[in-house]
């Protein structure tokens, strides 16, 4: 297991959390308690300026030794010691004691990493690439709500690769390497997937400023991650309309990516969810739309897989246009397509027995115990977003949960004022989060989640899922409850900081 030493000064939070609804659209915010967590009021109001600024001055203060601690206490939860729950949670799965099968590094590694990090990033796409261990990232925003303020809206065009071995020494100086030149044009809730041995985009959205339509993409570009080269693929054909939040799934067999779903609105203040599937043949480089039945019904901010034992698309959860409404359910559903059929059908989970409904999650395979793996989202209970691990058995229909997660605690002393024990924090489980990304590696059997929206703002933290329990690989500057990354929690003087 490999830990990034703790940061000489480790950035604060900075009292920003974002609400579900100013971090995904600009629509107007509705009633308190609509919204679980974020909705209900995640955002922070600024505490009187002593109480600020002693708090900020006791940050600065214990930020290192939290740091350090909390560096410790992660690189510690193998051996069982303070993290005695992450211990629990791999004991759980089978008792075995985590391991790294592919902790050397590639033949040729690289040696242009960096120590620092991508900027606190959500709404971005990642892709696992086996054959160099290392995670591609492409675009995102980095906008962060100010006491529940409208941030302008950022799209990056930015690569950034993270190479997930331990590196030789004296090669590089961290982790990290960005790619500022070749990108697509920067964008951000757009779609990738691995496959053909290249890194796969569609959609997204994009605009200049805080409001204002969005400029909707359904280009498809292709990242060489040998020769470190993005190209715009010349498609054949009519091709999908431009959306964002959408889902893009490589399909080994038919040698195909499929598009599914999404928002077509350049409108944020009206979303349109779509229904429709669309083909994209790798071989001919044809676009081709697949009819779907009338029981196939609206769907974004879904999570998508290909199940490659039992030849489907797998999509789980997500939302329609009724997203923003008082009243709005997210789903929890599996919905599946059989492309040799040219078949849909549906699972639907009682209360309880599945995870609850969530939009923005993350989905993967796990090739090695036939499983689909779900992480995080933004439900519509009482927290919002989420930490939770679930593992779903296709072979006996059943859903088990992994280890621990977050629990609601306190609510909300009023709009923008929330208590620092909101949420009792587990420690072993990454941030609640949405709009993140997990990728899986088949070959180390394990996956990556990096990024995403929190109540305290956005992460840049790196997190491996091996074995059945979580391990902190990198560090967040910043956008962490203060109940997780602070020494001294009991100054805590909200939820953030």
């Amino acid at each position: 297991m490999r830990v990034r030493p703790a940061p000489s000064s480790r950035r604060r939070p900075d009292g920003r959390a974002l609400r579900a609804l100013l971090a995904l659209s600009a629509l107007g915010a509705p009633p308190l308690g609509a919204w679980g967590c974020e909705g209900a009021g995640a955002p922070l109001r600024e505490e009187e300026a002593g109480a600020q600024a002693g708090a900020r001055a006791e940050a600065q203060a214990g930020a290192q030794a939290g740091a350090q601690a909390r560096a410790g206490a992660q690189a510690g939860a193998q051996a069982g010691a303070q993290a005695g729950v992450g211990a629990q949670a791999g004991a759980q799965e089978g008792g075995a004691e985590m391991s790294d099968p592919c902790g050397a590094p590639p033949a040729a590694p690289r040696c242009d990493g960096q120590a620092a990090p991508p900027p606190a990033l959500n709404e971005h796409v990642a892709a696992y690439v086996d054959s160099h261990r290392m995670l591609v990232v492409f675009g995102g925003n980095t906008a962060l709500p100010e006491s529940c303020g409208f941030p302008a809206y950022t799209g990056e065009s930015v690569t950034w690769l993270y190479y997930d071995y331990a590196r030789p020494e004296g090669c590089g100086e961290g982790p990290w390497a960005r790619l500022d030149t070749g990108n697509p044009p920067g964008r951000a809730r757009h779609s990738a997937d691995f496959g053909e041995g290249a890194v796969w985009v569609f959609g997204g959205r994009v605009r200049p400023g805080a409001s204002g339509p969005y400029t909707l993409f359904n280009d498809l570009w292709r990242f060489d991650p040998e020769a470190r080269a993005w190209e715009e693929v010349e498609a054949r054909g009519p091709r999908p309309s431009p959306r964002y939040n959408a889902s893009l799934t490589y399909d080994p067999v038919r040698r195909a990516l499929w598009v599914f779903g999404g928002n077509v609105a350049a409108n944020a203040l009206a979303p349109d969810a779509a229904r429709d599937l669309w083909r994209f043949d790798v071989a001919s480089s044809t676009w081709t739309e697949v009819p779907t039945p009338a029981a196939v019904t609206d769907r974004m901010w879904h999570a998508a897989l290909f199940d490659p034992a039992r030849d489907r698309l797998v999509f789980f959860g997500g939302a329609d246009e009724g997203a923003f409404a008082d009243d709005a359910s997210y789903r929890n559903d599996l919905l599946y397509y059989w492309p040799a059929e040219d078949r849909w059908s549906q699972d639907r989970f009682a209360d309880g027995a599945a995870p609850q409904g969530r939009f923005w999650s993350q989905v993967a395979y796990w090739a090695a115990r036939d499983a689909y793996v779900v992480f995080g989202g933004h439900d519509d209970q009482t927290l919002g977003n989420r930490n939770d691990t679930w593992l779903y058995d296709p072979s006996a229909k059943g859903w088990r949960q992994l280890g621990g997660e977050d629990t609601f605690q306190r609510p909300a002393s009023g709009f923008c004022d929330f208590p620092p024990d909101f949420a009792r924090v587990d420690r072993a489980a990454p941030e609640r989060r949405n709009a993140h990304t997990l990728s899986w590696s088949p070959a180390c059997d394990r996956g990556l989640l990096f990024g995403g929206k929190t109540d305290c703002g956005a992460v840049n933290d790196v997190w491996r899922l091996e074995e059945g329990a979580w391990v902190n690989l990198e560090l967040a500057t910043e956008g962490e409850a203060c109940l997780r990354w602070r020494s001294n929690p009991e100054n805590c003087a909200n939820m953030c900081f």
